[in-house]
């Protein structure tokens, strides 16, 4: 089960900033969470899964991108209808 963030503080922020966005139109769930930074720079590891209640999610795809196009993408993602919520339970 996923809950959405009604909240104004920051509770669902993970320490070393992982995070959880929500599209429920989609049925899409996106897991944003930093990976060990390189000599070429930080990377961010995406995961998105498909997510079809009262189902677990399901893993669809994985990817990385820089540090500062995953931040770009997050608020992309907030201002086109994306929720912030928890991991799913598994």
């Amino acid at each position: 089960m996923v809950f959405l963030d009604r909240s104004t503080s920051s509770p669902l922020e993970k320490p070393g900033g992982e995070g959880w966005l929500l599209n429920i139109d989609q049925q899409r769930i996106v897991q944003f969470r930093p990976e060990t930074p390189t000599a070429h720079g930080e990377w961010v590891a995406l995961r998105t899964y498909l997510w079809r209640p009262p189902h677990p999610a399901q893993p669809m795809t994985r990817r990385r991108m820089l540090r500062h196009n995953a931040i770009q993408a997050w608020n992309t993602m907030l201002k086109t209808g994306w929720r912030r919520c928890s991991p799913p339970l598994r």
